[in-house]
C-alpha cells in the first residue's frame, strides 16, 4: 500500500528559511495606496474604446448553434444582442412568434432564409416532419426551437 501521509500538510517546508522572494512581515507594496495609476498609456484602452470583435447592429453571421448546425445570426441591437435570422425575417414579415411554436425551414437548408422558405410550426409538428431523418441516424437536425 502506497504512503501518502507526505501529502499531507507542508511538513517539508517547515523549519526552511524562506525564499529570497518571499515577503517578509510588515512589508509595504510598492503600490499601496496609489490609486489609478496608468504606466502605459498609449496601449490602454480608451473611454468609449470598442474592442477588436465589435460589429454593427444588422450585421449578419454565420456560425453553428449548439446541435452543430449552420445558422443566420444577426445582431439586432448594443451591446451584444444577436437573434436567429430566420426568427428576425419572420418577426418583420409576421409579427411574433407565440410560445410554444417554432420557425421551419421548408427545404430543410437552414442558411435559406428567404420568407417563402419558413414555416410557424408547434414543436410536435416540426418534430414529426423531421421524425424519419432521426429514424435515419442524420445528424444536425435542429429539434428544440429553429
Amino acid at each position: 500500500m502506497r504512503d501518502n501521509s507526505y501529502l499531507i500538510g507542508n511538513k517539508f517546508a517547515k523549519g526552511s528559511e524562506p525564499n529570497k522572494t518571499s515577503f517578509e512581515k510588515g512589508h509595504k507594496s510598492w503600490n499601496k495606496g496609489i490609486k489609478g495609476t496608468h504606466f502605459s498609456t498609449e496601449t490602454e484602452f480608451k473611454k468609449g474604446q470598442k474592442g477588436i470583435n465589435w460589429v454593427e447592429v444588422g450585421k449578419i453571421t454565420q456560425r453553428k448553434d449548439k446541435n452543430k448546425t449552420m445558422r443566420n445570426w444577426i445582431k439586432i441591437k448594443e451591446p451584444n444582442i444577436w437573434i436567429e435570422y430566420a426568427k428576425h425575417i419572420w418577426i418583420k414579415h409576421n409579427g411574433n412568434i407565440p410560445k410554444g411554436f417554432i420557425i421551419h425551414h421548408i427545404d430543410k437548408n437552414s442558411l435559406n432564409d428567404v420568407i417563402s422558405n419558413l414555416a410557424l410550426l408547434t414543436r410536435t409538428a416540426h418534430i414529426n416532419i423531421h421524425r424519419i431523418d432521426l429514424l435515419n441516424g442524420k445528424t444536425g437536425i435542429y429539434l428544440y426551437g429553429e
